[in-house]
C-alpha cells in the first residue's frame, strides 16, 4: 500500500475486572506480551522508552532491561490514582511509512476507556505484506494474557471515531473480537468468524483492510454492528 492510511488497534479492559489484578500481574503479563510479539513480526520485536533523545532511547531496548517497564510504571503513578497503571513504549523506527509505531497500556476504573492500543496502526498496513493475519495473531496472544479484554477493533480511524453506524457504541471494524460465541448463521455478510475457545469469536468483516469509501465494505460493518446490537452485544464505547 502507498498511501498512508490512520488506523485504530485496540484491546479494550473491562475496567472493574482490570483494576483487580495486581500490578505486578499486570506488568508480567505486559513483558510477556511485548516478548512474544517478536515472533509474529519483526516490527514487534524491539522495544523502547521514551527519553530525551532518539539514542538514549535506543540505548534502553525493554528487552534488555528486566524490571525497567515496573520502573516506568512507578514513574508515571498517580497517588491520586490508585488503581491506574499506565506506560508507553516505542518500536524504534521514526516513520510510520516504514513501520514505526508504539504502544500504549493505560488500566483504570476512571470515565475514560481502559486498554491497550498501538498508536500509528495504519504503519502495519504499510509495512505488512499480510497484515490481516499480524492483527489475527496479536489479538489473540493478547486474549490468552489478559482474561479482562472484552473488545478488540483494527479500523480505520475515522470509521471507528466517526463512521461507525452507532455512535455511542463500539464497532467490529475490520477485524475485532466479541467476547461471546457467534454464529455464522447471524453474521453472512462477514468474511470469516474464528471461535476463540473459552472466550468468544473473531470476527473479519471483509477480505482487504475496510475502505470507508467502498459502500459494500461499509454496508458490510454496520450489517455487523446491527446484529450485534440487535443481540444485544455491541457495548458502549467507554463501558
Amino acid at each position: 500500500m502507498d498511501v498512508f492510511r490512520k488506523c485504530s488497534f485496540v484491546l479494550r479492559f473491562h475496567k472493574p475486572s482490570i483494576v483487580q489484578v495486581p500490578h505486578s500481574v499486570q506488568l508480567h503479563r505486559a513483558e510477556c506480551f511485548l516478548a512474544e510479539l517478536a515472533e509474529v513480526h519483526p516490527l514487534l520485536g524491539d522495544w523502547f522508552f521514551q527519553a530525551g533523545s532518539k539514542r538514549q532511547a535506543l540505548g534502553k531496548r525493554l528487552q534488555d532491561h528486566p524490571g525497567a517497564l515496573q520502573e516506568e510504571a512507578v514513574r508515571q503513578a498517580d497517588e491520586d490514582f490508585p488503581t491506574q497503571l499506565e506506560f508507553s513504549v516505542w518500536n524504534g523506527v521514526d516513520d510510520p511509512l516504514q513501520g514505526g509505531l508504539a504502544f500504549h497500556y493505560s488500566a483504570h476504573d476512571g470515565a475514560a476507556m481502559a486498554g491497550m492500543h498501538f498508536e500509528d496502526a495504519g504503519a502495519l498496513v504499510m509495512a505488512v505484506s499480510d497484515v490481516k493475519s499480524l492483527v489475527l495473531q496479536v489479538m489473540q496472544l493478547a486474549l490468552e494474557r489478559w482474561p479482562e479484554i472484552d473488545w478488540c477493533v483494527f479500523a480505520p480511524s475515522d470509521h471507528y471515531r466517526r463512521g461507525k453506524v452507532f455512535k455511542d457504541r463500539q464497532t467490529i471494524g475490520w477485524i475485532g473480537f466479541c467476547p461471546h460465541l457467534l454464529q455464522a448463521q447471524d453474521f453472512v455478510d462477514a468474511e470469516q468468524l474464528i471461535e476463540v475457545a473459552g472466550r468468544g469469536t473473531l470476527i473479519v468483516s471483509t477480505p482487504q483492510l475496510l475502505d470507508e469509501r467502498t459502500a459494500e465494505h461499509v454496508q458490510r460493518v454496520a450489517n455487523i454492528d446491527s446484529t450485534l446490537m440487535e443481540l444485544g452485544l455491541l457495548p458502549l464505547f467507554t463501558h
